[in-house]
């Protein structure tokens, strides 16, 4: 009988979950105040936002909901004070 190797592959610890996390929704919050507030436009970038909504929902199930809220009030709140008058319904979409 050969013996097989098994690889057991761990789980980060929760407080590097929580570290990737903020440094990725700050990233997040840059980049739509960067593309609103600098350049004046809303495109593309908010495909950014999948990477950390989907580590949070693998990572904390239903707790990671809180992630998706934050980003769809955020880009909905800069939306209305950084680009007043433009038409937010790609967004609300």
């Amino acid at each position: 009988m050969k013996n097989r190797i098994r690889i057991k592959f761990r789980e980060p610890k929760q407080e590097t979950n929580i570290l990737i996390m903020v440094i990725l929704l700050g990233f997040c919050v840059f980049l739509t105040y960067y593309f609103h507030a600098i350049l004046k436009t809303g495109v593309i970038f908010t495909h950014f936002f999948y990477v950390p909504i989907i580590l949070a929902i693998l990572w904390w199930r239903r707790k990671g909901l809180v992630v998706v809220v934050f980003l769809a009030a955020f880009l909905t709140l800069s939306n209305i004070f950084l680009q007043p008058g433009v038409t937010i319904f790609n967004d609300y979409l």
